[in-house]
């Protein structure tokens, strides 16, 4: 019997894309998806079957600066702002619609969603799982390092929405780390540190990368027989300018093409005058690009480090927060990565660092053993099963 599944998720591409492959198998065994996200990913989640409903987009018109207490306040008012309008969406679509379950993303208001409903809630986690201690480097955690406290904005904020749904966060972490007695995880027991501490409620499915629906005008004919560097910092961080400018001169002498992905936030014309085979976007086609790169350097960020290991290009990875530095660890660890610290960052040790990668074969063979690795996760069939006897269970107590 089809079923109605509500899906929660934080509006960045790493944590929206990996859900898409769940969404498609949802919908095309016959569920009813229903999406909360914004107007940038309607599309591609209409592409894979679901419906979606349109918060705003408070992420995109916000600068992140998870190293200062006023930016990491920043990102919290961003969540709890967030959280409140998708409560808002739930409180309508549930007048109509009787959900069996929600699937929710680590980031965000998913826990939030399904004590409201007070309906089985199964989380996805679009990076590595973390542990107590590991827990400690987010930016909302007491321990992370960085002096921070919310402020009356958000002390009224979280008032009305116990008010008006009843409904709190245990904690600000909760924001970064929703929970759920089932979870799914898209990455390998393999690539996963320290997996064998997390115990048969964590299905590891790997990520998987449906094709999205929709053009970006972007040369990419252009890229086939040449040697290609591409270069993106991810779609959250801001002040991204000073590194690309280095990279125009790290790479100004490479005899190929270089590709930056500048992001949304960048301000172009802080971005020098780069050679002729340069080509710097504000977006560009993320897995398109990577099938015809040879090297990928990148801030570390899961679902652009899983879809480098799928088309199997080498990494320089620049770790900036969150998981990245535990997830540039794990690449050097498996001989899949070479890690530039940020603080370390200079035109030479980039250009050295893609030389290296580009020309020693043991990170070729590191990102193969992560990719077999994906290979032998959990069957999609198997999963939606382990997911419906979830739910028949929860109804049933």
């Amino acid at each position: 019997m089809a079923k109605h599944i509500l899906m929660i998720n934080f509006p960045a591409e790493g944590h929206v894309n990996p859900t898409l492959g769940m969404t498609k198998a949802f919908s095309e065994r016959g569920d009813h998806v229903h999406y909360i996200s914004t107007e940038k990913y309607k599309s591609r989640l209409e592409g894979v079957g679901a419906k979606v409903h349109l918060h705003s987009d408070l992420l995109r018109m916000t600068p992140i600066d998870p190293g200062s207490p006023s930016g990491i306040l920043a990102f919290l008012k961003v969540h709890i702002k967030t959280s409140l309008e998708i409560l808002h969406i739930v409180q309508r679509l549930a007048e109509d619609i009787q959900f069996d379950a929600v699937y929710y993303d680590k980031f965000g208001a998913g826990e939030l969603v399904r004590d409201y409903l007070n309906i089985p809630g199964i989380s996805s986690s679009a990076s590595f799982l973390f542990n107590e201690d590991r827990l400690k480097i987010l930016p909302l955690h007491p321990e992370s390092g960085v002096p921070f406290q919310p402020d009356r904005e958000c002390e009224e904020l979280l008032a009305e929405m116990k008010d008006k749904y009843g409904v709190a966060p245990d904690s600000m972490v909760q924001f970064m780390n929703n929970t759920g007695e089932l979870n799914v995880v898209y990455t390998s027991r393999y690539f996963q540190p320290e997996s064998e501490t997390f115990g048969d409620e964590y299905l590891f499915i790997g990520p998987s990368f449906p094709k999205r629906k929709g053009r970006v005008d972007f040369p990419i004919d252009s890229l086939k027989n040449e040697k290609v560097i591409y270069i993106s910092m991810g779609t959250v961080l801001g002040d991204t300018e000073a590194f690309f400018n280095l990279c125009i001169d790290a790479f100004s002498d490479f005899e190929g093409k270089v590709v930056i992905a500048a992001g949304e936030k960048a301000d172009l014309s802080k971005i020098k005058q780069a050679p002729e085979n340069f080509i710097i976007a504000p977006y560009v086609p993320q897995l398109e690009v990577l099938e015809q790169a040879d090297v990928f350097v990148t801030h570390g960020g899961m679902n652009s480090v899983n879809e480098g290991i799928h088309y199997q290009v080498p990494l320089v990875v620049i770790p900036h927060d969150k998981d990245q530095p535990m997830v540039a660890r794990r690449l050097t660890e498996l001989d899949a990565g070479y890690t530039v610290q940020k603080d370390e960052v200079s035109a030479e040790k980039v250009k050295l660092a893609a030389e290296e990668v580009l020309h020693n074969g043991k990170y070729k063979q590191g990102i193969q053993a992560i990719n077999e690795s994906f290979k032998e996760c959990t069957d999609m069939k198997d999963v939606l099963a382990r997911i419906d006897r979830f739910i028949e269970q929860k109804h049933a107590q």
